[in-house]
């Protein structure tokens, strides 16, 4: 058998699909490129914390998607068609500089950030085209995917480049239009796609361990601006004394009411196959709903030692609740929910009760300190009756 050549070696074409290893591990290389998503979301999360408003959820929700957009298509091709080569390693590069770079700017969108953070997210979706337009390149039966996949995110690039040129409001509305294509050309790409493992009653991508592993990894990096968030806070408070400090340490605990949470009901479990695609969407709520509760956090912890803001309760207690009923939805997708469905369906309507009490509290006065303690209770709740019934089976 002739050997590969040393350039061949070095840039290897897309692993097929069919031939992608059972065992396969998220890599160094992922979680390297996982890291400038921290700044990223943190620079998304810190600007909704300056704007808690309903105009600045909007933008919230609108930036963090097209974050979001980034990071899964990268992790889909990563987990699907991923090679160990140099050709990977230059792919991988290139998209963290442009995704650093829309970190410049995504704390002044609207505003002084729109042409930077529209060039670097054309810059991004550019690489995108070129990985996945490869994949079909080097492997016919990915073509029908991967033809109007790269089209529509061709089309995507392209309208962000020209919004650079163009002012606000059309700049907005050619960015909107982008993302909307954006999602039509994955949808379309899916419903074409017929792996050759594909089984009526499947969805296309597989909940492969390796992703499985990759979305609670993704998870943990948002939670951490949750930490980050209270941390923050304290920092900022001018007299920091005992209740500020106290209320920071509610935040923390905030934390890590949502960790135990997600992880001990939604991580590391596989979804019901047919289900794939939607158990993979709904972390994006979840995740949302998590960056937005750090924003909320890091609001309510500066306030310690004053009244708390309607706007501020209001942007805690909605993306808790949010976060809360996106873990919900998440669980109903599980097999594990087949073999135990006890155990889900008590914590599961304990969560959406909880959620309820939480925003409950966004219709109160209290302050910082008693606020933060509620949402503590309220995340715990869950977590106690999940305990109490595990206890309690055979």
């Amino acid at each position: 058998m002739t050997q590969p050549s040393p350039l061949r070696r070095l840039w290897q074409p897309p692993a097929r699909y069919a031939d992608r290893p059972a065992d396969r591990r998220v890599t160094f290389l992922e979680l390297f490129f996982d890291l400038v998503f921290v700044v990223v979301i943190a620079e998304t999360a810190h600007r909704l914390a300056e704007h808690p408003s309903w105009s600045g959820v909007g933008w919230f929700v609108f930036l963090f998607y097209a974050v979001w957009s980034s990071w899964i298509n990268g992790t889909l091709y990563y987990d699907l068609h991923s090679t160990n080569d140099v050709s990977v390693r230059v792919f991988t590069f290139a998209q963290m500089l442009a995704v650093a770079v829309m970190a410049v700017y995504v704390g002044d969108v609207p505003g002084d950030g729109d042409a930077g953070f529209a060039a670097a997210y054309a810059i991004n979706k550019l690489i995108l085209v070129a990985l996945w337009f490869r994949t079909g390149l080097h492997d016919p039966a990915h073509r029908p995917a991967s033809i109007p996949y790269s089209t529509a995110y061709l089309l995507s690039a392209i309208l962000f480049a020209i919004s650079v040129s163009v002012t606000d409001p059309a700049r907005y509305w050619l960015w909107a239009s982008a993302l909307v294509l954006e999602m039509a050309g994955f949808y379309v790409a899916m419903n074409r796609w017929r792996p050759p493992d594909f089984k009526d009653g499947d969805a296309v991508i597989a909940a492969t361990p390796s992703l499985i592993e990759r979305m609670g990894l993704f998870v943990i990096i948002v939670l951490g601006e949750v930490i980050v968030g209270a941390v923050r806070g304290m920092a900022e408070v001018r007299s920091l004394g005992t209740d500020a400090v106290l209320v920071g340490i509610q935040g923390v605990l905030v934390a890590i009411g949502l960790w135990w949470l997600y992880f001990d009901l939604a991580s590391h479990e596989k979804p019901v196959p047919r289900f794939t695609q939607v158990w993979l969407y709904l972390h994006l709520p979840v995740v949302m709903a998590i960056a937005a509760g750090g924003a909320g956090v890091l609001n309510t912890v500066e306030h310690a030692a004053e009244d708390l803001p309607g706007s501020v309760r209001w942007l805690l207690v909605g993306s808790l609740a949010a976060a809360l009923c996106s873990i919900v939805l998440i669980t109903l997708v599980l097999e594990i929910r087949r073999r135990s469905p006890h155990l889900y369906r008590t914590v599961d309507l304990v969560m959406v009760v909880s959620a309820a009490l939480v925003i409950g509290v966004g219709l109160t006065d209290w302050n910082a300190k008693s606020s933060l303690m509620a949402m503590v209770i309220l995340l715990l709740l869950p977590v106690g009756m999940g305990m109490w019934v595990w206890s309690k089976s055979d």
